[in-house]
């Protein structure tokens, strides 16, 4: 049966609504198929779908299906158990998704969309990485596009957490795009995430791809979060889709008001967006989906909550302080207040290389300490969120300022 979904797929192309039509009128893809070539389903067809039709086969299905298996990539459709039942009601839901890894997240786990631009500031860059390894930490998993920018940075801070985070891509799967990108994905895949596409596994990438897996991305969130946008970033796409479908749209306020890099986003906040301030408020506005993970929280965030559920950080740092307190940076005041002893000794030698040598690359970093490059983000990702260090662009570090 499965290849005359292939065949379909040939037939109408991927993100074609009258694929759901056709198969709906006729009850099966081997339905469609027999009334194709009867004659009569013809007349559903476009004349571009009827040239198209001269090159599509059973035999060329049976070629994808042997891609799929030299490359262990699994193909559910949407009559199947482990589709991701988010999908099921949005407008031209994919009739078949190509994935690897384990899609079971997206049904059994609060999902949170999260979109940006490509070029993306150094704020959207810190904020990205802290709100996104905070939601991954506790159990939300996080879907984002697979681009470049803040894509990326949504999926590598959720797997630097140890968490989980689907990929939806705008080529298929065999393809390297972003190049290099392969090894990544099979880490994604090793912490229980996925990649997913709807696109024939040899498809190249094309901006009608990346435009219309943007309702994808939307669909499978809960909520989406927009973190930069400028007036023409595809991310408006996302948050447009995200209306549509009825879902929570977040935005983090801008770090310029008046500046293009957020135009976008000033749009959404003042068209009735929800601000985004840190990963507390996304589990404030869903807390009836957290309340079994409440011990969770306490232990892995130190989180006090009290009736009426109001969630506060522990670690805010306190006010009035000494004129020496003062004459330190927050990094150095946060270090003051951490138990170096009681973690991993790699914590403290990358503070003290820091704070001696400032702002330095991740990879001098990386020699200099001695600490593995599978190692070294985890060390950076717990040190930001500590407070200890900051980010800054091109993969810079330094003690936190």
């Amino acid at each position: 049966m499965m290849e005359y979904y292939l065949w379909l797929l040939q037939l109408m192309g991927a993100a074609n609504p009258k694929s759901q039509e056709i198969i709906q009128r006729y009850g099966s893809p081997k339905a469609v198929y027999d009334a194709v070539y009867s004659g009569d389903g013809k007349r559903f067809l476009s004349p571009s779908e009827t040239k198209r039709l001269r090159g599509v086969s059973i035999e060329n299905s049976q070629r994808i299906l042997d891609i799929c298996e030299k490359e262990d990539i699994k193909i559910v459709t949407i009559f199947d158990r482990e589709y991701p039942q988010s999908l099921i009601n949005i407008y031209n839901p994919p009739f078949l998704l190509f994935y690897k890894g384990d899609i079971s997240c997206l049904n059994n786990e609060i999902c949170i969309s999260a979109v940006g631009t490509r070029d993306m500031t150094e704020y959207t860059m810190k904020v990205t990485k802290r709100t996104c390894s905070d939601l991954a930490k506790l159990g939300v998993t996080m879907i984002s596009g697979m681009a470049n920018g803040v894509d990326h940075t949504v999926h590598k801070a959720a797997v630097d957490a140890g968490g989980k985070t689907v990929g939806v891509l705008a080529c298929g799967m065999a393809v390297d795009y972003p190049r290099g990108s392969m090894a990544f994905r099979e880490e994604m895949y090793r912490l229980g995430g996925a990649c997913i596409s709807e696109l024939l596994p040899t498809e190249r990438p094309s901006r009608a791809y990346f435009a219309a897996r943007n309702r994808l991305i939307s669909g499978l969130g809960t909520g989406v979060i927009v973190f930069q946008a400028g007036m023409k970033s595809g991310a408006l796409i996302t948050a447009n889709h995200a209306v549509n479908q009825g879902k929570d749209l977040f935005c983090i306020p801008p770090a310029d008001l008046f500046s293009a890099n957020y135009c976008g986003v000033v749009g959404l906040l003042r068209d009735g967006a929800i601000p985004l301030f840190n990963y507390l408020d996304v589990v404030n506005y869903y807390f009836s989906d957290f309340t079994d993970k409440l011990d969770e929280l306490n232990q892995k965030f130190k989180i006090s909550y009290d009736k009426p559920f109001v969630f506060r950080e522990s670690n805010t740092p306190k006010t009035g302080g000494s004129s020496a307190d003062d004459a330190r940076t927050s990094g150095e005041r946060a270090a003051a207040r951490f138990d170096f002893e009681s973690r991993e000794p790699e914590i403290k030698i990358i503070y003290d290389y820091l704070l001696e040598n400032g702002t330095q690359q991740l990879e001098e970093i990386t020699d200099r300490c001695g600490i593995s490059p599978e190692d070294i983000s985890l060390y950076l990702i717990d040190m930001e969120i500590e407070g200890l260090i900051e980010a800054k662009a091109g993969n810079n570090y330094c003690i936190k300022k």
